[in-house]
C-alpha cells in the first residue's frame, strides 16, 4: 500500500493529495517563487499530477519561467497562501512548496536551482549540488 502525502494551505481550503512520493526535491532561488512566496527561496516537493488531487479553489498568478515557458504559482483564494505551483516544461508534475506537505514528509533537496538570482547573504551548505539556472534535467525523469 502506498503512503499518503497531503499539503494543505494555512486555513485548509485547499489541498492536495497525493499516493506517491515526490519525484523530485529542489531548492530554487528565482524571482518568481520570491516573490510569490515572500521567501528568499523556496523549498519545493515535485509530485506526480493524479486525478483528482486537487481540492478547494485558487488563483492564480501566470509568469513566464526562465524556459520561456508558462508557469502558474496557485494560492489558496481563500487565505492567499502560496501552495503549489505548475511549470508548463515540467508536464505532468505540480510544485508543492514543502512547508505545505504534512508530516511525516521530511524535505531533502537533490541540489538548489536558479543560483544566479540568489538572494545576498543566503548561504548554500558547502558541497550541496548547484545550477545557475534550472537543472539539466527534468525532475521525475
Amino acid at each position: 500500500m502506498s503512503s499518503l502525502f497531503r499539503a494543505k494551505c494555512r486555513c485548509g481550503q485547499l489541498v492536495l493529495t497525493f499516493t506517491q512520493p515526490p519525484a523530485a526535491q529542489l531548492v530554487c532561488h528565482c524571482q518568481d517563487c520570491r516573490s510569490v512566496g515572500g521567501k528568499p527561496f523556496a523549498s519545493v516537493a515535485f509530485f506526480k499530477a493524479e486525478e483528482g488531487c486537487e481540492k478547494g479553489d485558487f488563483s492564480t498568478q501566470d509568469l513566464t519561467g526562465g524556459s520561456g515557458k508558462p508557469k502558474q504559482y496557485r494560492s489558496c483564494k481563500n487565505c492567499g497562501e502560496f501552495v503549489y505551483a505548475t511549470v508548463d516544461v515540467l508536464q505532468g508534475l505540480l510544485g508543492v512548496e514543502a512547508e505545505r506537505v504534512e508530516q511525516p514528509f521530511e524535505f531533502k533537496p537533490m541540489a538548489h536551482v536558479w543560483t544566479c538570482e540568489k538572494v545576498d547573504g543566503i548561504n548554500i551548505p558547502e558541497g550541496t549540488v548547484q545550477f545557475p539556472k534550472g537543472p539539466p534535467f527534468r525532475p521525475g525523469r
